[in-house]
């Protein structure tokens, strides 16, 4: 019989890299991870290779400009990130470009929502503000919105309002694709009632947002 007691497990310790040059930041955030010795912060100013091994990566985004920031988030890789000290406009451009960003934080997020989110993002969650999550979901409605609505769309339809995004006018476009004129703004009363596009300006941006230009 083995009367040695069991060894005491210690859960290891997440690293967490913070991409920045502040000083201030890097103490400030270490005082909010002090009763959580699991969590261990490592401050950088570059992005390294031995980086990709961390479990989250933190993103100063007051440490960067916003071309700066892009550069960072293309070379991150599958490594989990998060924005902090952001403002919401800054938070929201980014995460449009780059929807695998999993968490944000604001510059006013207080103490308490900070660990709470850290805790959710190294346990595979994401943590998003309430109002940037509302915003996101409204993009991907309308994105969904216009993409059902171009595949109503003939090719004509999509040809002359790539063409009249182009600036090109009623009668050029006819010219152009051997039509008539009436039969220009008949394609074009059409494809801006399927858009739901109040002008031909909005309906020629909605295409060309969505996909190339059709071949002539």
């Amino acid at each position: 019989m083995n009367d040695k007691a069991a060894p005491a497990i210690v859960p290891l310790a997440s690293r967490l890299v913070l991409l920045s040059n502040s000083e201030l930041l890097d103490s400030a955030l270490r005082q909010h991870l002090l009763d959580h010795p699991h969590c261990r912060l490592q401050r950088a100013r570059t992005l390294r290779a031995e980086h990709a091994n961390c479990e989250l990566l933190l993103l100063d985004v007051g440490s960067f400009s916003h071309e700066d920031c892009l550069q960072l988030l293309r070379k991150v890789g599958d490594t989990p990130i998060a924005l902090i000290n952001a403002l919401p406009d800054q938070a929201r451009q980014l995460v449009e470009q780059h929807p695998w960003i999993r968490g944000v934080f604001y510059r006013s997020t207080l103490r308490s929502n900070f660990v709470s989110g850290i805790h959710t993002l190294l346990a595979g969650g994401d943590w998003l503000p309430r109002a940037l999550m509302e915003k996101l979901l409204l993009r991907y409605r309308q994105m969904t919105h216009a993409d059902q609505a171009i595949d109503a769309l003939t090719l004509r339809e999509k040809q002359i309002l790539a063409l009249a995004g182009k600036g090109l006018s009623n009668a050029a476009i006819a010219q152009k694709l051997h039509l008539s004129t009436h039969t220009i703004k008949s394609h074009i009363h059409n494809a801006l009632r399927k858009l739901g596009a109040s002008n031909r300006a909005h309906g020629a941006s909605i295409v060309l947002a969505h996909v190339c230009e059709p071949a002539l």
